[in-house]
């Protein structure tokens, strides 16, 4: 004889209740993330663990009480004049088209043959960037990777694509030899405005 016991509804919701719990409890522990409130016309920064380094400093956000947690970063480091000279700064991406988008960069990097003592042209490995239809419409998005910055510079290539299935197109553009994208010297970046 086979007895068939069901466990009671209230059983089953506890268990539920507890799986949710711990699951949430290690997706925090695992996934950190610290967002400082930004004052206006300053870059939000996103902090996923505390040994990364914070750029600009920070002070306690006016007006809330002394130990709180919210911080206002309050300076933003300025460009390099050597960098904006050379033309070398970041890189300010507007999606002004009604097209989700693909901004891909090409950059170059300078070495020496030992052998031949030739400098020869080389790029770094390709980074890319999805930008939905009008983001960044107004100001612009700077692009940076977790793992390095991004300085543009003269003889880098920057494409972009629709993702839409629409087919079109946006360079190859040469940075400082075509029109796009075009250089800041005041804020020392390069920006690009991808329209129609």
């Amino acid at each position: 004889m086979k007895m068939n016991v069901k466990p009671s509804p209230a059983i089953k919701i506890a268990l539920v209740a507890v799986i949710l719990v711990v699951g949430a409890w290690l997706i925090s522990r695992r996934f950190q993330i610290e967002v400082a409130v930004t004052a206006p016309g300053a870059v939000p920064m996103i902090k996923t663990d505390e040994s990364q380094i914070e750029i600009g400093k920070t002070s306690d956000y006016m007006g809330s009480p002394e130990g709180s947690n919210e911080r206002v970063t309050t300076a933003i480091a300025k460009p390099d004049p050597v960098k904006i000279a050379a033309r070398q700064g970041v890189l300010r991406v507007s999606n002004r088209s009604d097209h989700p988008l693909r901004v891909a960069l090409l950059s170059k990097q300078k070495t020496t043959d030992s052998k031949l003592g030739e400098t020869a042209m080389r790029y770094e490995t390709p980074a890319h960037w999805d930008f939905a239809p009008g983001e960044g419409n107004t100001d612009g998005l700077v692009v940076s990777l977790p793992d390095r910055a991004i300085t543009l510079k003269k003889g880098d290539v920057v494409v972009a694509f629709a993702q839409d299935g629409s087919q079109r197109y946006w360079g190859p553009y040469l940075v400082g030899e075509t029109d796009r994208p075009v250089w800041n010297p005041q804020k020392g970046e390069w920006q690009l405005i991808l329209d129609r």
